[in-house]
Order: C-alpha cells, then structure tokens, then sequence
C-alpha cells in the first residue's frame, strides 16, 4: 500500500476488510516501511490509531511545538483528527505495527478478483 503522504515508505495491510484472507469489520492492522531519511508528513484523520516502533529510530511528530524521538519498543495511541507523523533518522528500516479504528477505506491497488468457491455437497447426512 502507498500512502500519499509517506515519502521513501509503504504500508502493509495485514487485517483489513478488504484483505480476504484476514478480513475484519471494525480495525485494520498495517505494518508500516519507512527507509533511512523517509517520512510520512504530519496529516490527521478520523481513525483512532496506535503506533508500535518494532525496529528502528526517527522522529515523531505529534502536534507538539517539537518533534520527539522515536526508537523500539515504544508506543502511542492518536484519537481521531490527532496530528501525526513519522521520520526515519536513522540508518536502518523504521518498522512500525499501526491498529486504526475504524478500518481505512478500500484501496483500488489492493482489490483482487472475486473466485467463485464451491459450496460443499450435500451427502445426505441430516
């Protein structure tokens, strides 16, 4: 997944209603890519999210008159329309576990066809 607001990163939308083999209603979980001096700017919308920093370090910019550092381990919860964004300081993959709620919306480069699967016949067990 391409964000438009992350530069030298992607997204990978593990739960999500729209990933059918792991599909949900009401959270999407994403593992959020950010290389060596990329970023996603600040922006805000109306999901409620928790960020988990699993690898890495960089700056985090959370509506506060200055950015702070991030690092593994930590975590931050951003209620809806919360400004926030990230950038990778540091030399090595920033690796971020992000939990929205409600689900971001569908993604026209994240659809798949739809297969048909077969309903199991019945054997005349009752």
């Amino acid at each position: 997944m391409l964000y438009p607001e992350c530069k030298r990163g992607f997204g990978i939308r593990v739960v999500h209603p729209q990933n059918p083999k792991a599909p949900s209603m009401n959270l999407s979980v994403q593992l959020l890519y950010i290389a060596p001096g990329g970023k996603i700017d600040p922006h805000s919308h109306e999901n409620e999210e928790v960020y988990v920093i699993l690898e890495g370090r960089g700056k985090g910019f959370f509506g506060t008159a200055k950015p702070m550092d991030v690092e593994k381990g930590m975590f931050f919860h951003l209620p809806a329309h919360a400004e926030h964004g990230l950038e990778n300081t540091g030399d090595a993959m920033l690796k971020v576990l992000i939990t929205t709620s409600p689900p971001f919306p569908p993604s026209p480069e994240w659809s798949f066809p739809r297969k048909k699967v077969p309903l199991p016949r019945k054997t005349g067990m009752r």
